[in-house]
């Protein structure tokens, strides 16, 4: 039972993740370059890479006790036991903090990039603003997560706030506001997320704000403080190893390359989207079966995932190599030398993919300490990297440095977990997979080179039929062949 939720709701988180992606595609690659220049692109993105990495502190590592102590909370009356309420005055807290550090570095902040990226200072006075929508969203986000529902957070982050995204994309291309008018409703459209995951928990009966001290035994107090603790410290390892790439290229190199890396990386970050949706819905189930010790569970989950995840992470990443072209005739001609950044960021997602949910596995166990411990000592790697590629290397430097981190990362956090627990994700599959990619892309590579949308089309058939075929004659992921005979029984259905 345990195994069906977690597909269901995986093929349809990935289903709105990807038709998010596609609206993104839409708004970040087709119309964003050519309506904003690259510093009003590279803005946004700072300012959003701001927020989520302040967010990450000012939870106080609360996602971290939501992910591993909920089960003891647990009361299936809507209440448990003051859970919510408690977070809430954490998270409020943990704002206040942030607001102080804003208000003492701001204008440090903005001396240091008057010069260099004048648009970011003129606009950090939004900053707070979105921080706190950050904030709230990703803890009511997470709370509805370990209550077994993972799309609607996936939903609304991906998809809707997108579609908002696109009609203030129009109104600004039609003339009808200015890029101040822009800014304004992108911070306001990122609350509409935060008010619709509200109000369905509110309907729900999940709402309680009322504070349950009583629960809060002197062992469970002990435990939530050491879980922020180290919550802190991997939520801040966390947001920064998948944000100081772009503060880095704007130290180095200004917001007009953070808004030519922002969207050249954009194409490598579809291959991790179905990771993301697997691991959010697996969080409960292998909390509750650390609570049971329930390895057996686990070890299904972990290496089920991984091998469902690398094979959709490899046949995306094929479909990239094979369409590289094709996507540079998309753009203008200001992003035509990023094609190394696709390539080394997707090489750096599809082997963290292929781990499976390790992370959360470790996030959730006794392991948790070492996990972040590691991360540690990747920031410092990545800071090290970039500090010596970027220079040399540009923006491809700023994308070595973190392909090296995310490998490196998981390949220690496989390690870390199979030599603890005897858990391992790979098996023969995984080479019978890459095989077998490896086989599509040759073909995909083959082909003569047609007008744009025919190319695309018939490059990106011909390698997802070669692919898709031999995973379902090899009968190599049941999860990969579950989500194509979905959308095979969608196609019937409506043709």
């Amino acid at each position: 039972m345990q195994m069906g939720i977690v597909q269901r709701q995986t093929i349809r988180g990935t289903a709105w993740s990807y038709l998010g992606a596609l609206l993104g595609f839409v708004n970040l690659i087709l119309l964003s370059p050519r309506i904003f220049t690259t510093g009003e692109i590279g803005v946004v993105q700072l300012l959003l890479s701001f927020a989520t990495m302040l967010a990450q502190f000012s939870s106080l590592g609360f996602t971290n006790v939501i992910n591993r102590l909920f089960p003891w909370f647990r009361d299936g009356k809507g209440r448990h036991h003051g859970f919510l309420g408690l977070a809430l005055v954490i998270t409020l807290a943990g704002f206040i903090i942030a607001l102080l550090v804003l208000k003492f570095y701001g204008p440090h902040f903005v001396e240091t990039n008057m010069e260099r990226s004048p648009l970011i200072t003129e606009y950090s006075l939004f900053l707070p603003a979105l921080l706190l929508i950050t904030l709230l969203f990703n803890l009511l986000d997470n709370y509805n997560k370990v209550l077994y529902d993972a799309v609607l957070g996936t939903f609304l982050r991906e998809f809707l706030f997108r579609v908002f995204n696109l009609a203030l994309i129009c109104l600004f291309w039609a003339g009808i506001i200015d890029f101040d008018g822009y800014v304004f409703g992108y911070v306001v459209s990122q609350g509409i997320p935060l008010a619709v995951i509200f109000i369905s928990l509110l309907k729900r009966g999940e709402i309680s704000l009322r504070l349950e001290p009583g629960h809060l035994t002197p062992h469970l107090r002990r435990e939530i403080i050491i879980l922020c603790l180290f919550g802190i410290l991997t939520g801040i390892a966390t947001v920064t190893l998948t944000s100081l790439d772009k503060l880095f290229v704007n130290r180095y190199l200004g917001e007009a390359e953070v808004g030519i890396y922002s969207i050249a990386s954009y194409f490598a970050v579809l291959i991790a989207l179905p990771g993301r949706s697997v691991s959010k819905i697996s969080i409960p189930f292998l909390a509750e079966a650390w609570k049971k010790d329930d390895l057996a569970t686990i070890d299904y989950l972990y290496s089920r995932s991984s091998t469902g995840q690398y094979t959709i992470g490899l046949l995306i990443f094929i479909g990239l190599m094979v369409n590289m072209d094709n996507i540079f005739r998309l753009l203008p001609e200001a992003y035509s030398g990023s094609a190394a950044v696709i390539i080394l960021i997707g090489l750096g997602y599809l082997v963290s993919v292929s781990a499976g949910v390790n992370s959360v596995i470790l996030a959730t166990s006794s392991l948790y300490r070492f996990q972040t411990w590691l991360m540690l000592v990747l920031i410092a790697l990545f800071v090290v990297t970039s500090v010596i590629f970027i220079p040399l290397f540009g923006i491809t430097g700023a994308a070595l440095a973190s392909m090296v981190s995310n490998i490196i990362y998981s390949l220690l956090g496989i390690l870390l977990t199979g030599r603890r627990f005897g858990l391992w994700p790979y098996s023969m599959t995984h080479l019978k997979i890459t095989l077998l990619g490896l086989a599509a892309m040759i073909a995909g590579f083959l082909i003569p080179q047609f007008s744009l949308v025919p190319d695309i089309l018939l490059r990106s058939l011909l390698v997802a039929l070669i692919f898709t075929a031999g995973v379902w004659y090899w009968k190599l992921s049941d999860d990969f062949t579950g989500m194509a005979e979905k959308a095979m029984e969608w196609f019937r259905k409506r043709l």
